[in-house]
């Protein structure tokens, strides 16, 4: 199965919930900002939400999104990289 990638919403700051993703999804996880990260896996978008914290009562509130290839921007060109190496898998 390809991967698929995943827009991480944080509700506020927290760096536990971050850090969680990055420890998890290493270089397939790719911090955005304080509120944003974005995750590559083959796994759906529960398991990205629970590895986040985001459970009754949990350490972290936010939303998970499925991105497509339809997005377009302006941002740093480390971001546009990261994207097309799940593109050049055959996402």
């Amino acid at each position: 199965m390809a991967k698929r990638v995943f827009a991480v919403i944080l509700d506020e700051p927290n760096k536990t919930a971050l850090d969680a993703l990055k420890h998890a999804y290493d270089t397939d996880f790719y911090q955005v900002n304080d509120l944003v990260g974005l995750v590559r896996t083959e796994a759906l978008s529960g398991l990205v939400a629970e590895t986040a914290g985001f459970k009754d009562e949990g350490p972290a509130s936010g939303v998970v999104f499925k991105l497509n290839r339809w997005y377009s921007g302006f941002t740093y060109r480390g971001l546009w990289e990261w994207l097309s190496e799940v593109e050049d898998e055959g996402q």
